[in-house]
């Protein structure tokens, strides 16, 4: 009798410790590039929203770079030589897109780490503001 209730406490207590330990894991709070609504960095969250950065110089004067998030998963693209359109998924603080530019008929697929910081994008190292 003692051994069945030495095993059963033994799978009992294994039980507790693996409900426990996966109860304390990520929920897509703003430290891994989630919104920290919980949401897992889905696309509903703060990340939806129309960015932009200028990037010009004296050969490309008023030169801007617009991102458009749409909370469905899909965006938009401008910059000065092009636009395109794509569709993403954001978590763990990448975003994975996959973009058709207008110029191409080829799909680009990317990666890009971002974070989003009060109404400042940092996505793949360049800065852009929520317009």
């Amino acid at each position: 009798m003692k051994k069945v209730l030495l095993g059963f406490m033994t799978i009992l207590m294994m039980v507790v410790l693996c409900v426990s330990v996966s109860a304390c894991g990520s929920d897509g709070g703003s430290s891994d590039g989630g919104s920290g609504d919980g949401s897992g960095g889905s696309p509903a969250n703060a990340l939806v929203g129309t960015w932009s950065r200028d990037y010009s110089t004296a050969d490309v004067p008023n030169a801007k770079e617009v991102y458009t998030f749409n909370n469905n998963g899909t965006g938009s693209y401008k910059n000065a030589y092009q636009t395109g359109t794509f569709t993403y998924v954001a978590a763990n603080g990448y975003i994975v897109a996959k973009i058709k530019y207008s110029d191409y008929s080829t799909i680009f697929e990317n990666e890009w780490p971002y974070t989003i910081n009060g109404n400042t994008l940092t996505l793949n190292g360049n800065q852009y503001k929520k317009q």
